[in-house]
């Protein structure tokens, strides 16, 4: 059920007791996530876990207490059931909490799909699929039961992100959906923005981490800069992880007498390259947080995170042991090599790097890169040239295809409120035409109202 929520400025949770913390460290990697949520509950029913639709008038809690009992309940009938595996279908987060706890203390294999992901195809056919409803299916008469004694080895399939192209399921055992979870003491008891897709391994991440640690996560109502921002200052949010992409709209759009009110301690970027210029709006902003941005990914996980303030690494990280076992190295080409440990192979990320002085920079994805008569453009340089012409809020630079040089390069502009839109055009063309080469020179040009983003909260380039 849903609770009436804590007016804003209320103080935040206390931190767990020891004896919760020790429960929870006690249990089983595959028990940790349900035995959190229930010792917590146990503890302080009453505890906000997770607050709905923030942002808006019409914001809801839901509690400790109500979500450990329907943990309980949905284990109860996964005990009956006996699935080979469950798909997630469900769209609430609290659902999705629910069904990973309940088939991860069940010990039944979950495959949690995004809304885009195509689906493994035969392999899933008789898992039993749960909604929001979290009840079993009529059909699930047709799915093929476990034996009392079978065997089921702990899985997790999660979609990628879709970065370069679409995405694709990856097994991962849940040791490795846990291992990135903090639970010293000075993550407990934190209020988490939500603003990833709660079915993707970043957002799966961020509930799991504030479950783990009697967090509340919020969920705001849509990404509009506006709403995140109320959310922020009326859950007293603590942590917001997000994409630069939604942290420089929320920057440069939402109210500004809105985000001084906010009383973030840490933020948290990923999956996508971080600049030096919005790393700067962003200390501005947020003077009090304090910003890291992570390097992972849905198949390798969390691979290095850098605290400095500088967009992207230091150049003596290249090829030795990094603080959690990983070892980087580059090809020839800038492409970004990963070891996770020395028993594994190289993996090749498919994000390019340049070194810049005594850092390597991130350039791109192998992926974006646009080819216009055999020459190589980078689309991220081109837009952060264009952020810096005045007026130009948001900007997105992709390729379309051309009979005569195979690609050409084009930019989605969004202006500033109140100024002429074919102003701010013929200056970005001007400073381009000015410092880039000719090829790379935007040949097509669309002043738009606003850059769509894709569910995992990054801008397409294909």
């Amino acid at each position: 059920m849903n609770v009436a929520l804590a007016p804003a400025g209320s103080p935040q949770s206390p931190s767990l007791s020891d004896a919760v913390i020790r429960e929870i460290h006690d249990s089983s990697v595959e028990d940790r996530l349900a035995t959190a949520i229930a010792a917590i509950a146990k503890a302080a029913p009453d505890r906000t876990a997770i607050v709905h639709r923030a942002g808006t008038p019409q914001q809801t809690a839901i509690d400790y207490g109500t979500l450990a009992a329907r943990v309980l309940e949905l284990e109860q009938r996964l005990d009956a059931a006996r699935p080979i595996g469950v798909v997630a279908h469900a769209e609430q987060v609290e659902s999705l909490i629910v069904i990973t706890a309940a088939c991860s203390r069940q010990h039944v294999p979950l495959a949690i799909l995004a809304n885009d992901a195509a689906d493994s195809g035969h392999e899933l056919e008789d898992w039993l699929p749960l909604d929001d409803s979290l009840e079993i299916p009529a059909t699930a008469a047709s799915c093929v039961p476990r034996g009392e004694y079978e065997p089921v080895p702990p899985t997790i399939w999660v979609a990628t992100s879709g970065t370069s192209g679409p995405p694709k399921i990856v097994d991962h055992s849940w040791d490795s959906l846990l291992s990135a979870a903090r639970l010293a003491n000075q993550w407990h008891a934190l209020s988490w923005l939500l603003v990833y897709d709660a079915k993707r391994w970043a957002g799966i991440q961020v509930w799991v981490q504030a479950v783990l640690t009697g967090g509340c996560v919020v969920v705001p109502e849509n990404r509009d800069p506006d709403v995140v921002a109320r959310s922020l200052v009326e859950n007293q949010v603590s942590v917001l992880p997000a994409t630069p992409t939604l942290v420089r709209r929320l920057v440069s759009s939402a109210d500004p007498a809105v985000l001084s009110q906010c009383r973030l301690e840490r933020i948290t970027l990923g999956g996508e390259a971080v600049d030096g210029p919005l790393l700067a709006q962003i200390a501005e902003t947020f003077p009090a947080a304090r910003v890291s941005h992570v390097y992972a990914t849905t198949e390798l996980g969390e691979v290095f995170r850098v605290r400095d303030g500088l967009p992207g690494f230091p150049a003596r990280w290249l090829n030795r042991q990094l603080p959690g076992g990983a070892r980087i190295s580059t090809r020839r080409d800038g492409e970004l090599l990963v070891q996770l440990s020395r028993d594994t192979a190289e993996v090749a990320t498919g994000d390019l790097v340049e070194q810049r002085g005594d850092r390597f920079e991130f350039v791109g994805r192998r992926s974006d890169v646009i080819v216009v008569g055999g020459a190589k453009v980078y689309p991220k340089r081109i837009e952060e040239l264009v952020r810096q012409v005045p007026g130009v809020v948001e900007a997105r630079v992709h390729g379309v295809a051309s009979p005569i040089t195979g690609e050409l390069v084009a930019l989605d502009l969004v202006a500033a409120d109140g100024l002429d839109a074919e102003g701010v055009r013929s200056e970005v063309l001007e400073r381009c035409r000015s410092e880039l080469e000719a090829h790379a020179v935007p040949r097509v040009v669309d002043m738009v109202a606003q850059i769509a983003t894709t569910p995992a909260g990054k801008v397409p380039r294909r």
